[in-house]
């Protein structure tokens, strides 16, 4: 049964989907750099004698911690599942027969994150699995022989929480790692990471033991917290400037003043484009729609470096096949008006969405459905999906 867990694990970890919401958002990668503390025993039993009055004693020795640095890299595969790696670096210091030495232990392997989806990117906690491969070159000793028994028959043996029972001292070994984590951003790209994983050996060899991890970590690539793909534009801070001529006469001077009143404009580009209509079965611009484009165009040269979405209309009636051509028609017809009036083709690009949109029925009067009948100018903030609306036109 063991076995079969392990492969499981393993399969998860190798095999994880790597299908991504590519249209969606940009996938992420996350460096960091931290520090470690191992809770990983450490039992030496030295100084073995018999004391003249016929008593054996002995020297025991037990450390449970020790620190090390970690490295950390993971790879967004979706919103919620990341792939990581974990290299850790530790240092132990030991005794080997009677003088303190420094031994190093080194821990790596890849895992896989569990990010649940919490309608809050700033901060994330995820579960994680794991394999590794671990090697030390120092002693963790849990059980053995005294040394100068002269019978060679005695035994001593330590336990702790995470081993029980007899437990080989092996240098290097293969265990599967469990844990929790959480990532908290301080900004879009930096964070603070801070992770507890229990390690335990496959099979009977190796010690079992816990490792915390917590450090920086840095964000690179990926789109940012709070974007979306489109936001409306509104120009209600955008201000002209009217000039007035007043001529004030006087006796015997003419004196000319110019006054310069802030006028503040208050409309939307969704306001003006609903007043963009057409006949029904039609995709001619009528008069009144022209005179409203003037206005828009004129708004879209304050706004130079914005680019724009034009979606096309319909009511309700006719096949979905002839709406789909109409309403793209009628995009188009707006699209060419904005270009005539000196907007780059760049900025812009245009679509029919048909009578998807549509909420009158078709049975309700033509002037009630004209309000279906429309076109809807909207800003696309997000790169790769402007790139994909312009080579699919």
């Amino acid at each position: 049964m063991k076995d079969k867990l392990i492969l499981v694990a393993m399969a998860i970890i190798f095999l994880a989907p790597t299908q991504s919401h590519a249209q969606q958002r940009p996938h992420s990668f996350e460096l960091g750099l931290g520090g470690s503390a191992f809770n990983h025993t450490r039992t030496v039993l030295s100084d073995f004698h018999q004391t003249p009055g016929g008593d054996y004693v002995f020297k025991l020795e037990e450390k449970l911690l020790y620190g090390g640095t970690d490295l950390y890299a993971a790879y967004e595969l979706n919103p919620w599942l990341y792939l990581d790696a974990h290299g850790t670096l530790g240092f132990a210091r030991y005794h080997d027969s009677g003088a303190l030495k420094q031994g190093f232990s080194i821990l790596a392997g890849p895992g896989l994150q569990i990010r649940p989806p919490l309608g809050n990117e700033w901060v994330q906690p995820y579960l994680r699995i794991g394999a590794n491969y671990y090697h030390k070159n120092f002693p963790t000793a849990f059980w053995g022989n005294f040394e100068g028994d002269v019978t060679k028959e005695g035994l001593w043996k330590a336990e702790d929480s995470w081993n029980k029972g007899s437990t080989f001292d092996t240098d290097t070994y293969f265990p599967l790692s469990a844990g929790v984590g959480l990532v908290g951003w301080i900004s879009n790209r930096i964070g603070i990471r801070i992770e507890g994983n229990y390690l335990r050996s496959i099979g009977s060899k190796g010690a079992n033991f816990a490792l915390g991890t917590a450090g920086l970590v840095f964000r690179l690539g990926g789109s940012g917290k709070h974007s979306s793909f489109e936001e409306p534009l509104t120009v209600e801070r955008i201000v002209e400037k009217e000039v007035v001529k007043e001529v004030v006469k006087e006796i015997p001077v003419e004196t000319v003043r110019e006054v310069y009143k802030e006028v503040p404009v208050d409309r939307t580009l969704a306001s003006l484009m609903d007043n963009v209509t057409f006949d029904f079965d039609k995709a001619d611009l009528t008069e009144d729609s022209k005179t409203v484009l003037d206005e828009v165009a004129r708004i879209l040269d304050l706004c130079p470096e914005d680019r724009f979405l034009i979606s096309g209309h319909t009511d309700a009636r006719g096949s979905d096949a002839y709406n789909e051509k109409l309403s793209a028609a009628r995009a188009k017809a707006v699209f060419d008006a904005l270009v005539a009036r000196g907007i780059p083709e760049s900025r812009l690009c245009f679509r029919g969405f048909g009578k998807r949109t549509a909420v009158v029925p078709g049975n309700e009067t033509d002037e009630i459905r004209r309000g279906d009948r429309k076109v809807v100018l909207e800003r696309i903030t997000w790169e790769l999906l402007w790139k994909y609306l312009k080579n699919n036109q």
